[in-house]
């Protein structure tokens, strides 16, 4: 609430007796994924869940009649951010996400 208070009203830093307030852009890039299934597989981070013989199997070796397998054993795939900020630093453009620099309130 300051935060969006100070920005709409373009002010830097409001000085006070205890305390200063002021905008301070982040460190760090942060990713906001603006659609989900739009976010390339290779950006993703993947948790599989296969019983113990087929993973000996896969590890062993991948043949073409396990690649159903180990895709169907996928449960969840999430956005991988930092995998995500490394594309684009390299300018790759990536479709379902954006990555901004934003702002954080200070209180000193």
């Amino acid at each position: 609430m300051v935060l969006y208070y100070l920005m709409s009203r373009e002010l830097k830093k409001i000085e006070g007796r205890e305390f200063t307030l002021r905008i301070q852009k982040n460190s760090q890039d942060s990713v906001r994924i603006t659609d989900e299934s739009r976010v390339p597989m290779c950006l993703r981070k993947v948790e599989a869940c296969c019983d113990g013989q087929l993973w000996e199997e896969v590890i062993a070796a991948v043949p073409r009649e396990l690649k159903h397998m180990l895709i169907s054993s996928v449960r969840v795939t999430t956005p991988s951010n930092e995998a995500i900020k490394q594309a684009v630093q390299t300018g790759v453009r990536v479709p379902g996400a954006e990555v901004y620099r934003g702002n954080h309130l200070r209180v000193a």
